[in-house]
């Protein structure tokens, strides 16, 4: 007759909560450092967040001259460059910060419409404390010949205010938001025309500062809206403890990530954000597996003390938790290792929830029942707390 094979053949029984007070208090100075990192250091925002321009370029022949673009790309005014290799030597990521559509901006766009549509083309701000933007032809031009001019500027989107009948002038009204999207398109042309000639673009992306707020505040939401579904779940399907126990869990695994975003200064994007959202899950799944074996306990050892049923719990619980976490970590690694630039940030943030969620499941969620007075006898159906009391009387 088979028998079952235990990867984990435990003998011995961890006294996890007797651990819990020096759990909870290395927790709270971890929240509490990463809380001050936070508002003091701040987070690595990433274009999506903070707007920007990020351009991915590969060397036509041979691997991508770093110091070279760097130079290049930084003479052309658009602000701060940074450069990284994007998976192989011969492509790079150039990051380009959020454009704010100044007087240099439109200087720029002048010498792309030189570039592009000849010389003799002239552009310059409009009124002060306004985005308009007045461009000179070299000749009348008739309504289409102004449509073709502006498009290599990015100016395609306010076609409609141009000029029907032939004239070699033409003012382009923007509010100065709209002025500072519409730079972000120019600075992407200049860093086209000033490596086009080595290197071939392979792919651009471009969030303006209204496009990143939006992102960051939908992002804000969305974190607190899955914390709080997941917590009214618990809820409803366990007694109220339960739930609070998961929220303080959830809370200090988000609190402890955003503290791996700051100490380690990685980009933190959407893709990051989406790595929060599923160290939240993934912790409350671990929760709730150890929350059901608590809960069948309090039904099975009606004398057990609080503390001796969570124990006993965690241990019964433990070896798939360990199963679990172990395989998890081995996948997520891989993607630390081979997974490329692109995802580091979110793979570094998943390795770290693999440890911190199944660290809270074991000593945050289960440590704040004892604190919140859960009482064994809570589950137990109602006709034998009628037998209980019965008997006492």
């Amino acid at each position: 007759m088979w028998k079952p094979v235990h990867l984990f053949a435990f003998k011995k029984k961890f006294d996890f909560l007797g651990q819990r007070k020096v759990a909870l208090i290395v927790s709270t100075l971890i929240n509490i450092v990463a809380i001050l990192g936070v508002a003091f250091v701040g987070l690595n925002f990433g274009i999506d967040f903070k707007g920007g321009i990020a351009i991915q370029a590969r060397a036509k022949q041979g691997v991508a001259q770093l110091d070279t673009l760097r130079s290049t790309v930084g003479a052309l005014g658009v602000g701060e460059v940074s450069l990284q290799e994007f998976g192989e030597a011969s492509t790079v990521l150039i990051r380009i910060q959020r454009q704010d559509g100044g007087p240099q901006c439109v200087a720029g766009a002048q010498r792309v419409l030189q570039k592009r549509a000849g010389a003799g083309w002239q552009a310059k701000p409009g009124a002060g404390g306004t985005g308009d933007v007045e461009l000179t032809a070299p000749a009348a031009l008739d309504g289409a010949g102004w449509r073709d001019a502006v498009s290599r500027v990015g100016l395609t989107i306010l076609e409609r205010q141009l000029p029907r009948g032939a004239t070699n002038t033409a003012k382009v009204d923007m509010t100065p938001e709209q002025r500072a999207e519409w730079c972000q398109q120019v600075a992407i042309k200049q860093v086209e025309d000033a490596i086009g000639a080595n290197y071939e673009i392979r792919g651009t992306e471009s969030v303006g500062p209204k496009v990143g707020d939006e992102l960051m505040v939908s992002g804000i939401w969305a974190v607190l809206a899955t914390m709080a579904a997941i917590v009214i779940y618990v809820w409803f399907r366990y007694e109220w403890q339960f739930g609070v126990g998961a929220l303080i869990a959830m809370v200090h695994d988000v609190l402890t990530t955003l503290g791996i975003f700051v100490l380690l200064q990685l980009d933190f994007s959407l893709t990051a954000l989406a790595a929060v959202l599923t160290i939240a899950g993934y912790s409350i799944n671990d929760t709730v597996v150890i929350f059901d074996r608590v809960r069948e306990n309090m039904r099975r050892y009606k004398k057990l003390g609080l503390i001796e049923l969570l124990n006993l719990s965690l241990n019964e619980t433990l070896s798939r938790t360990l199963m679990t976490s172990g395989t998890v970590f081995v996948a997520v690694g891989a993607l630390v290792l081979f997974g490329g630039p692109v995802l580091y940030s979110f793979s570094v943030a998943m390795l770290w929830g693999v440890i911190v969620g199944t660290y809270s499941s074991v000593w945050i969620a289960c440590a704040a029942l004892v604190y919140l007075k859960l009482r064994p006898d809570q589950l137990r159906p109602v006709e034998e707390q009628e037998k209980a009391e019965k008997a006492k009387t």
